[in-house]
């Protein structure tokens, strides 16, 4: 019996997809905040999961190496859209953010926070509501970053791992590979196999990942080489030394609302 595995549907992981699934395993699209749900329940074994997700998922998955996505610097898929600077947009503006996102919601919040004061932050609205603002991520904030027509109404744009980086000079990983701990032993051996020839193949399997999201998208090939620059997949120390300091910039801020809901 084919074993799911989580995989993000956007083209951040087509270089992953370029490779192929592992043995013995199938696929199932899950956009970042669905898969933390996906791994607790037990609908897929393994997939790549927002960083912010591990808290919930410990004692029931384990990494799988030093894999991930991460940037250091500007992501270009991780975007704030907003009518005003990012300094100026404390309440009463209004915000409006992607359910599909779980780090990428958090780390608006510190950033706007720490710029702000984390009591005059711009309140949340629903989608279909107007805002001031709106964050996106993926494949959605990568074509809209890279619109020229004019048709956007939020003349300011502001990548935010490039802030994070600014701060911090530490890359931002958004998220990482893990694998249930229940997950046969056969799975975990095939998934370190496959992740292992996934970073000896990653060049390759990048430059051939190009045409394929360029074409699903419908942006220049030159758009997605630059994008694929800037992710980082196999991480190193700088990447998980960056991750340690989100988590301690976050921790005052788990158990309180990120956004107040305008009325």
């Amino acid at each position: 019996m084919s074993v799911a595995l989580g995989m993000i549907p956007y083209a951040n992981m087509a270089p992953y997809r370029q490779l192929g699934v592992p043995r013995g395993c199938h696929f199932v699209p899950l956009v970042p905040e669905a898969s933390i749900g996906a791994l607790l329940t037990g609908r897929v074994a393994a997939a790549p999961v927002p960083v912010v997700g591990l808290a919930r998922l410990a004692g029931r998955v384990e990494m799988l190496g030093p894999f991930g996505i991460a940037a250091k610097g500007p992501c270009m898929s991780v975007l704030f859209f907003s009518r005003l600077p990012f300094e100026a947009m404390h309440a009463p503006n209004t915000v409006r953010v992607t359910r599909e996102s779980a780090t990428s919601v958090q780390l608006l919040h510190l950033l706007l926070g720490q710029t702000l004061g984390f009591d005059r932050l711009p309140q949340r609205v629903n989608a279909g509501r107007e805002a001031d603002a709106e964050l996106l991520i993926g494949d959605r904030a990568l074509i809209q970053g890279a619109a020229t027509d004019g048709r956007s109404r939020f003349s300011h744009v502001t990548d935010l791992s490039q802030v994070w980086f600014e701060r911090q000079r530490l890359p931002f990983v958004f998220a990482r590979w893990v694998v249930r701990k229940d997950a046969p032993q056969w799975l975990k051996r095939s998934m370190g196999r496959w992740l292992d020839e996934f970073k000896q193949k990653e060049a390759g399997l990048v430059a051939g990942a190009v045409g394929e999201a360029a074409r699903a998208l419908d942006v220049a090939p030159d758009l997605i080489r630059r994008y694929f620059g800037a992710i980082r997949r196999c991480l190193d120390e700088s990447d998980i030394q960056g991750q340690d300091r989100f988590f301690q910039e976050m921790e005052p801020f788990y158990r309180t609302p990120l956004f107040q809901c305008a009325r």
